[in-house]
């Protein structure tokens, strides 16, 4: 939730990483992960949200 609420998209958490790992800041920036959760469903000033395209809101929607 950390990523998703971040308002400058500073943070990017890895969902596999070795503890300790050797990633830093440059090769997360490079390789554009800086809020890159955050970027893809659509949160934050000037996105779309993109939560209609998710299977589960789809299915959720069904069942009202």
């Amino acid at each position: 939730m950390c990523e998703l609420y971040c308002p400058v998209d500073a943070l990017y958490v890895a969902p596999q990483v070795d503890p300790l790992a050797q990633i830093d800041e440059t090769f997360l920036t490079e390789s554009e992960l800086l809020g890159s959760y955050r970027k893809n469903i659509g949160w934050g000033d000037k996105r779309t949200s993109n939560a209609q395209e998710d299977l589960t809101y789809q299915v959720l929607k069904q069942m009202k």
